[in-house]
């Protein structure tokens, strides 16, 4: 029995981190990725526990064979459900990390054998729990004492998600993703301010004026003064924090790699994505022709076995199932030999949308949960149905950064747009169950939840004010705007506001209204009415008025 337990133990504890993985991207475990990567987890799970088992008892040589295969299996346990390898090279480098492994090995491999009469018992239970844990129902979350705790707040940044009065339903897939958006925000009883708009066309400037309320904020440049001087993507300032605490809640933080919320005063519990910034790569690439400039398409098999690899772990061990598994397939390519970085902030939107479901759930009330989700964000990774599309092309400012006009830009402009609103579709797919889990649950019937975009798609011609048409004001400025709240009555609003006033009446209450005005780049002196900035360099900016639209019907002048 105990050699059983020896030859099955490794297999268990390797494949559930596996089934989890599948869970968070969305993977059917049972399409041909998911026959490919079960198997070689399945082949490598039982050769250890095939050494293990019978190498048990076999002496005192056998003894520590066994206790050092079951070592290395909780390794890759680690490895696989933590990147524990990846983690420790980013703190002390690679040979460091390499050197801290073999040594924790060794000291694995000794106790184990030291524990050896115990040893296939323990490995039993800690397979069968694992595997409990993995399947168990989350709902059977208790809900004691919730009614004692303040009501919770959910705020979540949809980045780069334009507007439901911006979404042109004569483009690919508009009509579908602004019927979709609407249906999963009336379904939850949301308020939808559909004309909408972010005063500002970046995210490092766009989301701290909205977490400090602040719709008159016309700083020059692409940085911010909430964030530290020289830092402009760590944020020393967000008055909502401090409101939030103040009310009583503790915050937690979702958040990439590359924006950073936690340094400010407020204590938070820190949740960072293993992410990179994939614009700035992209962009990268394009201009020195890197490898990832034009990837070619790949087999919808090997491109699940990258989400897999790429949307869920920082995981040296889960790289190397990849590799096996798309050698499985007979799919890997030369050009795809070089992969596209790990938890690309896309890919591991609809895992870290879990995460932040399940400690939100775990939590309860009296929290505050804020969550920045690079989604959806360009590239277009995923296709309407949540697959990835193993496209990696970045769609911004058309005529700026690719120099195309005419009819180039209108065919460019409705491609692009079919593959966002493909993902869009995706995100509302995720919010449909995010919402499904959280709104349904008795602690947050009376929570405030806000999701928002921080600026408009950016399917335009560019950003700088001298040359934007209408329609590129609603392309960069139009932003998505969902309220849930006891007090707010749900519907549609289609009055111009911007995301950062919306942010102040709801939070602050009483906020005046002022003009509909949005902040725009300029390359020089330009005829157009506007307020300059007291400099005059490529970065300042102008105060413009923002159109009033509805992008399926024309854009007012």
């Amino acid at each position: 029995m105990k050699r059983i337990a020896l030859l099955l133990s490794p297999l268990v504890i390797l494949v559930t981190p596996i089934i989890d993985a599948f869970q968070g991207v969305y993977i059917d475990p049972r399409s041909d990725a998911g026959y490919a990567v079960i198997a070689c987890i399945a082949i490598l799970g039982l050769t250890l526990g095939m050494i293990a088992s019978l190498c048990y008892k076999w002496g005192a040589v056998g003894n520590v064979i066994t206790a050092g295969t079951l070592a290395i299996t909780l390794f890759l346990f680690g490895d696989l459900s933590y990147g524990l390898f990846w983690k420790l090279g980013e703190h002390i480098g690679t040979w460091g990390a390499a050197a801290s492994a073999l040594a924790g090995l060794v000291v694995l491999t000794l106790t184990l054998f030291k524990l050896m009469a115990a040893v296939p018992r323990m490995m039993a239970a800690f397979a069968v729990a694992l595997l409990g844990s993995t399947i168990l129902d989350r709902g059977l979350i208790t809900e004691a004492s919730a009614e004692e705790s303040a009501p919770a707040v959910i705020y979540i940044v949809t980045d780069e998600m334009i507007g439901i009065s911006g979404i042109d339903t004569n483009l690919p897939h508009g009509a579908e993703a602004k019927a979709a958006l609407l249906q999963v925000f009336q379904k939850y009883g949301f308020r939808l301010h559909s004309k909408a708009f972010s005063r500002h066309v970046l995210t490092q400037v766009s989301v701290p004026a909205a977490l400090n309320m602040d719709y008159s904020y016309n700083f020059p440049g692409d940085g911010s003064h909430y964030a530290y001087p020289g830092k402009v993507t760590t944020f020393k300032e967000l008055s909502l924090f401090d409101l939030w605490h103040q009310q009583g809640l503790a915050v937690t933080v979702f958040q990439s790699a590359h924006l950073d919320y936690c340094q400010t005063e407020i204590k938070v519990d820190c949740h960072t994505f293993a992410s990179f910034d994939g614009t700035r790569f992209l962009e990268r690439q394009r201009i020195e022709g890197g490898p990832y400039r034009d990837v070619p398409p790949a087999t919808a098999a090997l491109a699940d076995v990258k989400a897999l690899v790429d949307g869920n772990r920082r995981s040296f061990a889960m790289a190397a199932v990849g590799v096996a598994a798309s050698n499985m397939l007979g799919t890997f390519e030369t050009e795809l030999q070089e992969w596209h970085p790990r938890s690309y902030d896309q890919l591991a939107f609809p895992y870290w949308l879990q995460q932040f479901q399940n400690t939100i759930l775990d939590k309860g009330r009296g929290n505050a949960f804020f969550g920045h989700f690079l989604f959806p964000h360009s590239p277009a990774v995923y296709d309407k149905d949540c697959k990835p599309t193993n496209r990696w092309v970045s769609r911004s400012y058309l005529t700026e950064a690719r120099g195309l006009v005419g009819q180039k830009l209108d065919e460019a402009r409705a491609e692009e747009y079919g593959f966002y609103f493909a993902q869009t579709l995706c995100l509302a797919k995720q919010l449909d169950k995010f919402f499904n889990a959280v709104v349904s649950d008795k602690r947050f019937q009376d929570a405030t939840i806000v999701v928002h975009g921080d600026h408009g798609s950016r399917i335009s011609a560019g950003r700088n004010v001298e040359t934007m048409s209408p329609r590129d004001y609603v392309d960069n400025y139009s932003a998505l705007y969902a309220t849930r709240k006891p007090s707010v009555e749900m519907g549609t609003d289609y009055s111009l506001h911007s995301v950062q006033w919306l942010n102040a009446s709801l939070f602050r209450g009483n906020a005046p209204e002022v003009a509909p005005t949005v902040v725009g780049s300029m390359r020089g002196e330009s005829d157009e009415p506007a307020v300059y900035a007291p400099i005059t360099n490529p970065d300042h900016v102008a105060i413009m008025p923002m159109h009033d639209f509805d992008a399926s019907h024309g854009v007012a002048p």
